[in-house]
């Protein structure tokens, strides 16, 4: 097993201003090694199985074996970001980022679009 098990309880859960949801969860009394291996996932991203009864090992082996992109942000949400900070750094004359984004997507867009043969 890769990640650790534990039964736990969903304790709150609430939403952030940046639209993800933070889940509370509380654990029984735990043993000093189970403990260890839950300090040690501390500040890392994982992937997260909730279910309301126990897991037998085949569906921990499935979990164990996905193959989620952990890494952090996706492609799209790099090139906002560095478009974001383009538009910090210069305006454009555009009133908002939305604007700005949707301007400069749409020009690449046509820009890969010129490129494809008919």
């Amino acid at each position: 097993m890769i990640g650790v098990l534990f039964p736990a309880y969903v304790e709150n859960i609430s939403t952030r201003k940046d639209k993800t949801i933070k889940i509370v969860l509380s654990t029984q009394e735990v043993s000093p090694s189970t403990a260890g291996e839950l300090f040690r996932l501390l500040n890392n991203l994982g992937v997260c199985y909730i279910s309301p009864k126990s897991i037998n090992q085949a569906e921990v082996d499935q979990v164990d074996a996905l193959d989620a992109d952990l890494g952090g942000k996706t492609q799209s949400q790099r090139i906002r970001n560095v478009l974001y900070k383009l538009f910090e750094q210069n305006a454009e004359g555009f009133k908002d980022f939305n604007s700005y984004y949707h301007s400069k997507t749409e020009k690449y867009i046509e820009h890969l679009k010129a490129k494809i043969e008919p």
